[in-house]
């Protein structure tokens, strides 16, 4: 997988998964650690409040899937669907 952080005020990161699913690139959402139970039993019910850094990228980040058969094509194509947004998204 791909981690990607949206940092854009002209967009936001529900834009550009709406725009990459609607053009068949699969996205899923981070798996925020603050929210795991384990970490919650070690360190506490509040750690999104003690880390604000990694409540921002639980909030703000997402995956592309990639596998070990991808072709140039293929990513060429996902290269090709960011450029398009972005365009669209000035």
């Amino acid at each position: 997988m791909f981690p990607i952080v949206v940092k854009s005020k002209r967009f936001t990161k529900e834009q550009l998964i709406n725009f990459l699913e609607q053009n068949n690139i699969e996205t899923r959402d981070m798996v925020p650690l603050t929210n795991q139970p384990a970490y919650k039993k070690l360190f506490g019910d509040d750690l999104e409040d003690k880390y604000p850094v990694a409540k921002w990228i639980n909030q703000n980040g997402f995956y592309i899937g990639c596998h070990n058969e991808i072709t140039q094509k293929e990513l060429n194509y996902v290269a090709e669907k960011f450029e398009e947004f972005f365009e669209t998204a000035r």
